[in-house]
């Protein structure tokens, strides 16, 4: 007899509506991430590779299954062996940071170097640091170069900023602060947290570009708002020397850039 009534009806309704929109759209969500899951899992048991390196990905942060590394590995290291460019690249990292698998650099620069060569720019950049530092090969800056180069050219922030370096540093190229600052530049657009800094300095010492204090402050203030605290002491020794006029500049300058970089990531 409990709830047949009007009543009953009524309260069922209520106790529906009471679900919030955020739990019932997060179990939506949750039901088609599994559903997407196995559907991919699917092609890659039929030996689909990019659909076993999204099988992989899926594992790997327990997107509609549950997180498991084993089968992130196995389903990775299926997908390299097929010359999947992505995996071969997850594989590789695996064994330089020593998550899963043992830690191996030349494990490591073996996977990276079988990716880097069919054009991932993340194993472009991570090979070009390992031949930076050493590790796994033997140090080498031309060779270093050579990997900075080819993601940068695809746009990787990161190793644009270390194309920078090396032009700046003359390491496995001439030096050369124009080229340098060129870098520098194109880094900072794609939003490296670090370039601002080192543009300020060429500006603050007229190295590669005519020496401009209002744009060292204005590239050491976009560098410290976006996190970097590297700035700071040029940054008060510099607001020293600039009048209240210039300061003023050097603010407006800065929020100008800001706003020509924003809009120019959201380009397609």
């Amino acid at each position: 007899m409990f709830g047949c009534g009007k009543e009953g009806a009524t309260l069922n309704k209520k106790t529906k509506n009471q679900i919030p929109s955020k739990v019932t759209s997060a179990l939506g969500r949750a039901e088609k991430q599994k559903v997407d899951f196995l559907a991919i899992k699917a092609k890659a048991e039929n030996g689909g590779a990019k659909s076993q390196t999204q099988t992989a990905n899926n594992y790997a942060v327990g997107r509609g299954v549950e997180k498991d590394m084993q089968q992130a590995l196995m389903w990775y290291q299926k997908a390299a062996d097929q010359g999947e460019p992505q995996a071969q690249f997850n594989l590789g990292y695996m064994y330089y940071n020593g998550e899963v698998l043992p830690l191996d650099y030349r494990k490591a620069v073996e996977w990276f170097t079988k990716s880097a060569k069919q054009g991932n720019s993340g194993a472009q950049e991570t090979l070009g640091l390992m031949y930076d530092s050493g590790d796994g090969v033997p140090e080498n800056d031309v060779e270093a170069i050579k990997w900075f180069r080819k993601a940068a050219e695809q746009g990787e922030p990161m190793a644009q900023f270390n194309m920078g370096w090396m032009y700046e540093n003359g390491e496995g190229v001439q030096a050369d602060k124009a080229l340098a600052l060129e870098w520098y530049l194109k880094s900072a657009r794609g939003g490296h947290p670090e370039a601002p800094n080192f543009i300020g300095v060429l500006y603050d010492v007229g190295d590669g570009v005519p020496e401009d204090n209002i744009s060292a402050y204005a590239w050491w203030l976009i560098g410290v708002n976006r996190g970097d605290d590297a700035p700071l002491n040029n940054m008060e020794f510099l607001g020293r020397k600039l009048t209240p006029e210039q300061m003023g500049k050097a603010k407006e300058l800065a929020g100008k850039l800001e706003q020509e970089m924003a809009a120019a990531q959201k380009k397609p």
